[in-house]
């Protein structure tokens, strides 16, 4: 399992991306997917882009750290705008909002109660940022990472 879920955003060609790892949205995908499923919304982790962990499990396997390659300017990554997978900051809000919501009634067996108040916590952060964007056609995925 990835060490780091993030979320980023991009509008226009501005990007960003979220200091704050989203723990307990990683730790709960398999039963977000579910929840998400049961509602009839799109799975938070068709939102994932493994970009960087692809990136990094190749570096792995070749057993070498990867080569001292340029930092895009508008990423500060390796990799550029256009080689990450990105989907509209309105469809992501959906399934965000059917899960916060569903959560937020107490009525769901595939999560501890005791953990739900951390997950809305994180579910809210993420409809915050996309919010001003979804009009605005943003776009955004979850960033996953081995660090």
């Amino acid at each position: 399992m990835p060490d780091r879920f993030l979320l980023t955003t991009l509008l226009g060609r501005e990007f960003v991306q979220t200091p704050r790892h989203l723990e307990h949205m990683l730790g709960h995908l398999p039963a977000l997917d579910e929840l998400c499923r049961s509602l009839g919304v799109s799975r938070i982790s068709e939102f994932v882009d493994i970009s960087l962990l692809e990136l990094d499990e190749a570096a792995s396997l070749l057993e070498q750290p990867p080569a001292q390659a340029e930092t895009d300017p508008e990423t500060g990554m390796v990799l550029a705008i256009e080689d990450l997978a990105w989907h509209p900051a309105a469809l992501g809000m959906a399934s965000l909002e059917a899960c916060a919501q569903h959560l937020a009634r107490g009525s769901s067996s595939l999560i501890d109660q005791a953990d739900v108040p951390v997950l809305l916590e994180e579910l809210h952060l993420c409809l915050s940022q996309l919010q001003p964007l979804e009009a605005q056609g943003g776009q955004f995925h979850f960033s996953v990472r081995n660090l």
